[in-house]
C-alpha cells in the first residue's frame, strides 16, 4: 500500500510471470527474469534411422574424474582406455557367468572410481582401486540395457524391452580385514551392511507405443529418458516422485541416439545427418512446450566420434573426438556453445486475474521492471471485468476489448498511437526496496517503467472492473530480447481531479456513453494529464512516509546498515559483507541480554560463520522450554534443524545455519572439564553436592586410549598417586588453584570447513566477546566432537553428514585419524599415481566492453607447473 492508500499486486517470479503458461518464452534462473526463448528453427537434417539405431545400441564411452576415458572397441572385442600417454591400454573384463555375449550393452563410470558394465542382462561392478573383487548384479525378469550413474552412488538401469527402470545400490565388501567364522561368537548371515542389489521402481513405466532408448542423469539427481515413436518425433520423459512424466516432443527429430544433461534444467541430444553425426548438438529446456524447439545457442560438434556422450556425471557433458578412423577416439572435447544466441522473435504470457475485491474497481497505474535493449520491446494488454472468466486473446474472434500499453522501441513501432511507458529515475517505486532487475539502470533501456492504465480510442479511458487480466507480448529481432523482472499494478485510481478540484471538473459521462469510441472528453484528458505529476510526487511521498524502514535492520538498504549500527554501538567490521552486518543488527536486541555469557559467545560465532536470524514459531508445550543462549531443535518448513535460541515468547527468535549449530564449532567451558580431571585425581564422583561434579552424569570416562581408567585395580593405583589423603598441603593447594583456573577458561574447538577457514578472525571475535576475566583459547579439532572434548565411547557424534576419508598426507596424517592410502583408480591404469600439477591460467582484459566493439585478452601472467612450460593457450567462450 502506498502513501495514498492504494493496494499493489505484483508478479515477480517464475510462477507469477508464467501463471497461465507461456509461448516462446524462457526463464533466466540466474537473473530471475522472463525473456524470449533461445530457440532455433526445427532441425532440417536427413536423419538416418539405421545409423541412429546402430549408434543407440553401442555402449556409451565413459570418463573418470582424472580425465582418462574408456570405450568399447567393437572390431577387436576389447574394452580400451586412454588419456595418459600415447595409444590405449585394454581393461580386462572377467568372463560372464553363465557365459553369454562378450560385448556389453552399456558402460557407466560411477562414484568412487567404480566401472559399471551392462552385459547379458546383468550389471558387472569393477572397482578400479581394487578394494574388492568384481561383482555381478542381476534380477530375474529384468534385463539391464542402459546405465547412468547416480550422484549419491550406484546407477540407474533401463530395461528397454520391458520399459522398466531400476536402481543398483551398494558395493561389495572389502577383500581384506575379515575374520574367520568361529564357533565362539555369533556372526551375521550377510556380513556386508550395504551389499549390491537391484531395486525396481514399481511405478516408473512407459506406455507401450513408445520405444525407450536412452537415459541421462544430472549432477543434482534429475533423471531424463528419451523414447522413439513410430512415424512421430521423439519424446522426453523425466522421473518425478517415482513416476515417469511426459515432458515434450523434439520437434523435427525422430531418431536422436545420445542424451546428456547440460546443467539441471537442460538436456542435449545427438542426432544423425545421413550416415554421420549432425554438425551440432541440440539443446532443450526441460520445461519446454509440448513441441519443443532447440535453444538458440549453437553447440557445434568438432570431429565427433561415432558414438554418444561420455556416460559420467558432469554439469557439462564431454564427447570423444575421432581420429582418421571414426571408430577410434583420440581424446575428449567438452560441449560448448558459440558466443552468439538466437532468440524467438515473439512470445507471450497471460497474467491474472488480479482481484480487487469489488465490482467497478478503477485500475490506476502499472510499473514494469525490465531491460529493453535496442530492437526489442514489450506490449502489455490490459482487460478488466467483473466475472473473472479467462478472456480470449486480443485479435481473436469474439475477444473482449483489450487496452495495449507499450514499452520499448520495438513495441512502439508496431502501434505508435497506444499509451507508452515512461522510464523512471528511481530503480523501484517501492520505498527503500532493492530493485528486482539485476542489471544497472539506463535511461529508456533498463530500470523502472510506468504507465497510467487506460483504454485508447474511448471517450472515457479508465479501465474498470473487479478482475484485471494482463497479457504480455515480448518482441525482439532474434539477436536481442527484453527481460522482465517484475510487473506491479496499483489500484484504485487516485485522481487529483476528483480529490482536489471542484465538482465541475469531474467526468459526466457514464455507461455506454463513456465506453463509446471517439476522442477523450476534457475531464478525462485533465485526469490523465494530472497523472503525469501524481506519479513522481507519489513516489516522493512514499519515501517520506517509509523513512522508518531505514531503522529496520531487516528491510533497510545495504548503504544504511553502517549508519544504523552506529546508533546502537555496532561498528562495521573491515571487509564484512552487508548480509552479515544485517544479521548482527537484527540479533542485537537479544544478544545484548546475553553479553558476557556462553550464549552470547555462541551467538557471535554463529553469526560470524553464516548464521541467520529466524523469527516466528511456537514452543512445543509438551517439551521443556529452551533458555536463551542454549541450543535447541527447531522445525522450519518441514525440516528439523539445530538452532541457537535468542528469545522465547512473542516472538520466538533463533539463529541457524552457522558453524555452531552445524557442529563445526564447540565451546567448552573450563569447569565442565573438572569432571574429567576429577576422575584422574580420585574425587568422589557419587557426591552430587561436590563442587567438582555439580550433579553431573554419574558415569566416568571410558574412552579407550591413554586416558582409560577402568576397573578397581586401576582406580586404586591412580588414587594412590593423587588421593587427597596422601597429598601434602602444598599439593592440595596446587590442585585447588588448578580447578579455580578452570572456572575462568573457555576452549573454542573449531573443525575445519569452508565456514571456519579464517580461524584468526574467529579467535579475535571470541576474545572480544568473552568477559574480561575469562581466558579464551581457540584450537583446531581434528576429530568429531561433543561429550566433553571428544566422544568417550568412540562413537562419531559429529552432527552433519560424516566427512569422507581423505588421502594420506606426509607430515599431516596421524595414524587412526581416518585418512586412507588411496590409489587414483583411473580407467587408464597408466595414470594411477602422482600426476603433474596443473598450470595456472590467468586471463587479463577489460571488465566490461560495449557490444560490438573489439577487446584484447592477455594470458601473459599464466604459469606452468614446476619444470614445465606453456606451449599454447586455448581460449574458450563460456
Amino acid at each position: 500500500m502506498d502513501a495514498n492508500g492504494l493496494r499493489v499486486w505484483q508478479a515477480a517470479d517464475r510462477a507469477g510471470l508464467r501463471a497461465h503458461g507461456a509461448r516462446r518464452l524462457g526463464w533466466d534462473a540466474e537473473g530471475r527474469t522472463l525473456r524470449l526463448a533461445r530457440q532455433q528453427a526445427a532441425p532440417l537434417i536427413a536423419e538416418d534411422a539405421d545409423f541412429a539405431r546402430a549408434m543407440a545400441l553401442r555402449p556409451s564411452p565413459v570418463r573418470d574424474a582424472g580425465g582418462s576415458f574408456a570405450w568399447w572397441d567393437g572390431a577387436a572385442g576389447v574394452l580400451r582406455a586412454a588419456g595418459f600417454g600415447a595409444g590405449s591400454t585394454p581393461i580386462a573384463l572377467p568372463p560372464d557367468s553363465p557365459p553369454g555375449l562378450p560385448q556389453p550393452t552399456d558402460l557407466a563410470c560411477g562414484a568412487e572410481e567404480i566401472l559399471y558394465v551392462a552385459r547379458n542382462g546383468a550389471v558387472l561392478l569393477l572397482d578400479r582401486r581394487e578394494r574388492w573383487a568384481p561383482a555381478r548384479v542381476a534380477r530375474a525378469g529384468f534385463s539391464a540395457d542402459r546405465l547412468v550413474p547416480a550422484p549419491d552412488g550406484g546407477v540407474w538401469v533401463l530395461d528397454r524391452t520391458a520399459r522398466r527402470l531400476a536402481r543398483i545400490e551398494g558395493v561389495p565388501l572389502r577383500i581384506g580385514g575379515l575374520l574367520g567364522d568361529e564357533a565362539e561368537r555369533f556372526n551375521p548371515v550377510e556380513p556386508n551392511p550395504d551389499p549390491p542389489r537391484l531395486r525396481l521402481l514399481q511405478e516408473a513405466r512407459l506406455p507401450v507405443e513408445v520405444e525407450p532408448k536412452l537415459i541421462a542423469a544430472s549432477v543434482g539427481g534429475r533423471l531424463a529418458l528419451l523414447a522413439w515413436r513410430a512415424d512421430a518425433d521423439a519424446l522426453v520423459f523425466t522421473l518425478e516422485d517415482g513416476r515417469l512424466v511426459r515432458r515434450f516432443a523434439l520437434a523435427g527429430l525422430r531418431f536422436p541416439y545420445a542424451l546428456a544433461f547440460l546443467g539441471e534444467d537442460r538436456i542435449a541430444v545427438l542426432a544423425s545427418d545421413g550416415a554421420r553425426p549432425a554438425a551440432q548438438a541440440f539443446v532443450y529446456e526441460l520445461d519446454a512446450a509440448e513441441e519443443a524447439l532447440p535453444l538458440g545457442e549453437i553447440h557445434p560438434l568438432v570431429a565427433p566420434w561415432h558414438g554418444g556422450f561420455c556416460n559420467a556425471l558432469a554439469a557439462v557433458p564431454d564427447y570423444p573426438v575421432a581420429t582418421g578412423a571414426p571408430d577410434t577416439p583420440r581424446g575428449l572435447r567438452r560441449l560448448r556453445a558459440l558466443s552468439g544466441a538466437t532468440y524467438a522473435r515473439t512470445g507471450w504470457t497471460l497474467l491474472g486475474p488480479f482481484d480487487a475485491g469489488r465490482p467497478g474497481h478503477v485500475w490506476h497505474r502499472l510499473f514494469l521492471e525490465a531491460s529493453l535493449p535496442r530492437g526489442s520491446g514489450v506490449r502489455v494488454w490490459a482487460h478488466a471485468d467483473d466475472d473473472g472468466t479467462r478472456p480470449l486473446a486480443p485479435a481473436q474472434p469474439g475477444a473482449p476489448p483489450w487496452a495495449p500499453h507499450l514499452f520499448g522501441e520495438a513495441a512502439v513501432a508496431r502501434r505508435p498511437q497506444a499509451p507508452r511507458g515512461a522510464w523512471c529515475v528511481e530503480p523501484t517505486e517501492m520505498p527503500f526496496a532493492a530493485p528486482l532487475l539485476p542489471c544497472p539502470a539506463e535511461p529508456d533501456r533498463a530500470g523502472l517503467f510506468t504507465v497510467l492504465l487506460q483504454q485508447e480510442g474511448r471517450r472515457v479511458r479508465r479501465i474498470a472492473g473487479r478482475y484485471l487480466w494482463l497479457r504480455l507480448d515480448l518482441f525482439g529481432d532474434s539477436l536481442a530480447t527484453p527481460e522482465i523482472a517484475a510487473i506491479r499494478v496499483h489500484g484504485e485510481r487516485f485522481a487529483w481531479r476528483d480529490r482536489y478540484l471542484p465538482a465541475l471538473y469531474r467526468e459526466t459521462l457514464a455507461g455506454r456513453d463513456a465506453v463509446a469510441a471517439g476522442g477523450a472528453t476534457p475531464p478525462d484528458f485533465l485526469d490523465r494529464f494530472l497523472g503525469l505529476f501524481e506519479g513522481p510526487l507519489t513516489q516522493l511521498e512514499d519515501r517520506i512516509v517509509g523513512a522508518w524502514r531505514l531503522t529496520d535492520a531487516a528491510g533497510a538498504p545495504d548503504p544504511a546498515l553502517p549508519w544504523l549500527g552506529r546508533w546502537i554501538g555496532i561498528a562495521e567490521e573491515r571487509g564484512e559483507p552487508p548480509q552479515r552486518l544485517r544479521q548482527r543488527l537484527r540479533a542485537a536486541p537479544y544478544t545484548a541480554r546475553l553479553h558476557g555469557t556462553l550464549g552470547g559467545l555462541l551467538a557471535e560465532l554463529e553469526m560470524a560463520t553464516g548464521g541467520v536470524v529466524v523469527e516466528g514459531g511456537r514452543v512445543d508445550p509438551a517439551r521443556g522450554v529452551p533458555r536463551p543462549g542454549h541450543l535447541a531443535l527447531a522445525e522450519l518448513e518441514g525440516r528439523t534443524l539445530r538452532s541457537l535460541v535468542l528469545a522465547v515468547g512473542d516472538p520466538t527468535v533463533v539463529l541457524a545455519g552457522g558453524a555452531v549449530t552445524r557442529g563445526e564449532i564447540v565451546v567448552v567451558e573450563g569447569f565442565r572439564l573438572r569432571r574429567t580431571f576429577a576422575t584422574i585425581l580420585g574425587a568422589d564422583l557419587e557426591e552430587e553436592d561436590d563442587p567438582l561434579t555439580l550433579g553431573l552424569a554419574p558415569s566416568g570416562n571410558s574412552f579407550v586410549g591413554d586416558t582409560l581408567i577402568l576397573g578397581d585395580d586401576a582406580r586404586r593405583e591412580v588414587q594412590a598417586l593423587f588421593s587427597a589423603e596422601l597429598q601434602s598441603a602444598g599439593e592440595r593447594a596446587a590442585v585447588e588453584a588448578f580447578f579455580r583456573r578452570l572456572a575462568h577458561r573457555v576452549l573454542v574447538l573449531v573443525r575445519a570447513s569452508p565456514r571456519t577457514v579464517d580461524t584468526q578472525r574467529l579467535a579475535t571475535l571470541a576474545a572480544a566477546t568473552a568477559p574480561a576475566h575469562v581466558e579464551v583459547n581457540l584450537l583446531p579439532a581434528s576429530r568429531p566432537l561433543m561429550v566433553g572434548a571428544a566422544s568417550l565411547v568412540g562413537v562419531d557424534s559429529f552432527l552433519t553428514p560424516k566427512p569422507q576419508p581423505g588421502r594420506v598426507r606426509l607430515d599431516a596424517t596421524r595414524l587412526g585419524e581416518g585418512d586412507q592410502v588411496q590409489g587414483e583408480g583411473r580407467l587408464d591404469a597408466r595414470g594411477d599415481g602422482p600426476v603433474s600439477p596443473a598450470p595456472v591460467a590467468v586471463a587479463d582484459g577489460p571488465a566490461e566492453v560495449w557490444s560490438g566493439t573489439g577487446f584484447l585478452l592477455s594470458a601473459a601472467r599464466s604459469e606452468a607447473a614446476p619444470g614445465r612450460r606453456i606451449a599454447r593457450n586455448i581460449w574458450t567462450w563460456t
